[in-house]
């Protein structure tokens, strides 16, 4: 591909000393020729400075599915992560979640008419899904002991997730700071802030936006 490159950028920087000479010596001052010459010039140009390795430098890391150390973690700080596979959200795993936290409001019942055209699933409920949606889209610590959930630092429902529609999330991880042991013993670790965005069927092409966005603060120790 390069000598391809090189012999194109030698022929048009031939053509274009050639009519630059021929220009010099009748003295032609048609515009169309001057317009030519700049096209040529300018085409030579680009093309010597484009190159197959600079087009790889621009292409997106590719983020690793296991970290072996705490370094190792710290070099995916800032690459995009995801999406994650698609996750449905049946009746049923709403309607077990108000059970259990007891939000049995009408807007998450099976046949309520609401102002989103049926039941929407809670909130809270999408974002207690995080450890499912987030599988396998952030890397497994290979190094790590044992790990904490800290809680989130924000956290805000944008759009409804509606019963029997599907959900997928993308991560990036923003923040991994050094810390000690734990309390309960365990090995030296990180604190890591992970920003998560989880989108619905459709939702995650611009058009619409995401259901939920959070940063997530949890704490990784050693073995």
């Amino acid at each position: 591909m390069m000598t391809e490159l090189n012999e194109n950028v030698r022929r048009l920087v031939s053509l274009w000393r050639r009519a630059a000479r021929a220009s010099v010596m009748s003295r032609a001052r048609d515009e169309s020729s001057v317009v030519a010459l700049r096209r040529a010039a300018s085409l030579a140009s680009h093309l010597a400075t484009t190159s197959p390795r600079r087009a790889a430098t621009a292409a997106s890391p590719r983020p690793p599915a296991v970290v072996r150390s705490p370094e190792e973690f710290e070099a995916v700080v800032g690459v995009a992560l995801g999406p994650s596979p698609w996750h449905l959200v049946t009746q049923a795993v709403v309607d077990a979640f108000s059970d259990t936290t007891g939000d049995h409001q009408f807007i998450h019942k099976a046949g309520a008419e609401t102002m989103f055209g049926g039941p929407i699933a809670h909130g809270l409920l999408t974002l207690s899904l995080l450890p499912t949606l987030l599988k396998g889209v952030l890397p497994r610590h290979e190094w790590m002991g044992q790990e904490l959930n800290c809680g989130f630092n924000r956290v805000r429902f944008l759009s409804p997730v509606p019963v029997g529609s599907r959900i997928r999330a993308t991560a990036k991880v923003i923040k991994v700071k050094r810390i000690g042991g734990g309390s309960g013993g365990g090995g030296e670790g990180v604190e890591s802030i992970v920003a998560v965005e989880v989108h619905g069927d459709g939702g995650d092409d611009g058009e619409r936006k995401p259901a939920l966005v959070a940063e997530w603060v949890t704490r990784q120790y050693a073995k």
